[in-house]
């Protein structure tokens, strides 16, 4: 008994499409940018806040610019005690926040990036 398939002409024509480098490279900085963005709100959650009234680190989580298919999150360059914090020093013992934050949404990350390049194939 032969087997039919459906729709496997659609997706090859699909993945030609994709294959354009342009295309294919938008949909991953998209992509990218959507899972950053649920990382720096989970960093921005569970960075402390200190009593002071001042600028406190967890407002002032940002997001890099992709560069060569890379995308940061992190803190301004005037937050740099946030690797203090986060690792440790001889004097103060670590107080991670970045690490812990990652672990906890790194499904959510997946997912939604997924979610972004199921949306715009269906788009193709």
């Amino acid at each position: 008994m032969p087997v039919k398939s459906t729709g496997l002409a659609e997706f090859q024509a699909k993945l030609k499409k994709l294959a354009s480098i342009e295309k294919n490279e938008a949909i991953a900085e998209k992509a990218l940018k959507k899972g950053a963005e649920i990382l720096r709100a989970e960093i921005e959650r569970r960075a402390p806040r200190s009593t002071y009234k001042g600028k406190h680190l967890a407002d002032h989580v940002i997001i890099s610019n992709i560069v060569n298919g890379k995308i940061k999150v992190g803190f301004h360059k005037d937050f740099f005690y946030a690797r203090f914090l986060e690792w440790g020093t001889s004097k103060m013992p670590a107080q991670p926040f970045i690490e812990p934050a990652f672990n906890a949404v790194k499904d959510k990350i997946i997912a939604a990036m997924v979610e972004v390049y199921r949306k715009e194939l269906a788009k193709l």
